[in-house]
């Protein structure tokens, strides 16, 4: 049968000669990697603040269903934990269907979610001490953390295979290869996820390297690699961190410090153990799903022409590949949110009631001193607090005069990526061989390394 001559592209293929793809061909990669780009990865301004579309999406649907929001947290969190006690007790363990198995996730894992459920249930009764309930500790993870990721767990997974199942990880990854591994020891294809994970949110990139892993597309360390050093917080998230400290107007120049000491810890890290150690395997379920297929004569653009069209006609059904992601998004929720509340209000107390990270923080103290920041005794607390979570560095260190302290402690918070209110909990849940010692050394490798590079650029940048 002979195609009409405008309904096809030509590449080269592992002869040199000609490979022909019709026009439905190119539509699947294309028109769905134009949306994921849209959605991920086009920055944009609306009201004067740089965000991204998906972000917009995210904060539109938590405003409209705003009423409903802290009561779908308390339920996110508890009623999939009393359903684990079922199922993990009784003969329904055995039951094949993975959503099911969901809710069979070993004894261990079923006491965290019936504890995290009790105390996000204490939290909404104000029941029992205070120091679970006040507002500055269970109140933070109820009303203001849990929120917020609710949307973003949800909606990020339903829409990632706009990204992942049809071809622009194929595509960019061929393009960039040799330098992301070159730059970072990472393939090509990581590129994309990396991009997506910085623009986006933490969570969003931590979910869409997991899947990748998940599908035999990254090894255990690439996937470890990526996650700890990529996922960074949302362009958005970057300045509701600045704004918290007064100090929006520098914005610009902040984020270009915060990018590029990114970079820096992103090549220095993966060399360092515990990364360096991490296995070079793939998942054992599935194998490795990525062949180096370049051939010969064939150029860059024609072989990432030639995957990504591959890989498109080769995705799933859209029903499978939504039940895919309704899975990936419920397997987070469900484990993160009784987590969040068990971690997170444990470490707020100790911050708002004890000494203990006032304590803790004093030989950081000489350190940044050296580093020339003014009022060192309080701002050492401050930034150890942000393995809490990330925003408790900007919200301790408000009160401090110095803007150069206050720019640092921000950047720092942003890039040490590993907190335990959220990433850190995705990260171990994740089963990409990440253990909660490795996330500890990782924060301590990622804040020491930040900590010299955001000084030196403050300093620059605000004298």
């Amino acid at each position: 049968m002979q195609h009409k001559p405008d309904s096809h592209v030509t590449a080269s293929d592992t002869s040199g000669a000609p490979s022909r793809y019709s026009t439905a061909q190119l539509a699947k990669f294309i028109l769905p990697t134009l949306l994921g780009v849209l959605l991920f990865l086009t920055p944009i301004s609306i009201d004067g603040r740089l965000t991204v579309l998906i972000a917009f999406v995210i904060d539109f649907v938590n405003d409209v269903i705003k009423p409903l929001m802290v009561p779908v947290t308390v339920a996110v969190a508890v009623v999939p934990s009393v359903l684990t006690v079922l199922v993990t007790f009784t003969s329904l363990k055995h039951h094949s269907n993975r959503f099911v198995q969901l809710l069979n996730p070993g004894v261990g894992w079923t006491i965290v979610r019936m504890v995290g459920a009790t105390l996000m249930l204490m939290t909404y009764f104000q029941w029992g001490p205070e120091w679970i309930w006040h507002r500055n500790t269970g109140g933070v993870l109820l009303y203001d953390v849990g929120p917020v990721v609710l949307a973003i767990y949800s909606l990020s997974a339903l829409l990632l295979p706009l990204l992942t199942d049809y071809g622009l990880m194929e595509f960019i990854g061929s393009l960039l290869s040799r330098v992301f591994v070159k730059l970072f020891g990472l393939p090509g294809r990581a590129a994309i996820d990396s991009l997506a994970s910085w623009l986006s949110a933490s969570a969003v990139g931590i979910i869409l390297t997991t899947q990748q892993y998940r599908q035999g597309f990254y090894t255990s360390r690439e996937a470890c690699v990526i996650s700890t050093n990529f996922s960074i917080v949302s362009i958005a998230y970057l300045y509701l961190l600045l704004s918290l400290i007064g100090m929006e107007h520098v914005f610009l120049p902040w984020y270009a410090a915060v990018a590029f000491t990114g970079v820096v810890c992103a090549i220095i890290v993966p060399k360092l153990p515990p990364l360096r150690g991490k296995s070079d395997t793939y998942n054992p379920v599935v194998g490795q799903q990525l062949v180096v297929d370049q051939h010969a004569g064939e150029g860059l653009f024609a072989m990432g022409l030639r995957r990504a069209v591959d890989r498109a006609a080769a995705a799933a059904p859209p029903l499978e590949l939504l039940k895919r992601s309704v899975h990936v998004s419920l397997d987070v929720a469900i484990s993160v949110y009784p987590t969040m509340m068990i971690i997170g209000c444990v470490g707020l107390a100790l911050i708002e009631f004890t000494e203990f990270f006032h304590v803790l923080s004093l030989p950081l103290v000489p350190l940044l001193e050296l580093l020339q920041l003014p009022e060192a005794d309080k701002a050492a607390p401050a930034l150890l607090a942000g393995i809490v979570d990330s925003i408790m560095p900007p919200l301790l260190g408000a009160g401090i005069e110095s803007e150069v302290t206050r720019f640092v402690l921000a950047g720092v918070a942003v890039n040490q990526i590993i907190f335990f209110t959220e990433a850190a909990i995705v990260l171990i849940r994740a089963g990409i061989g990440l253990k909660l010692r490795d996330l500890v050394v990782i924060y301590a490798l990622r804040v020491l390394i930040s900590l010299p590079i955001l000084s030196l650029l403050g300093h620059l940048i605000l004298q």
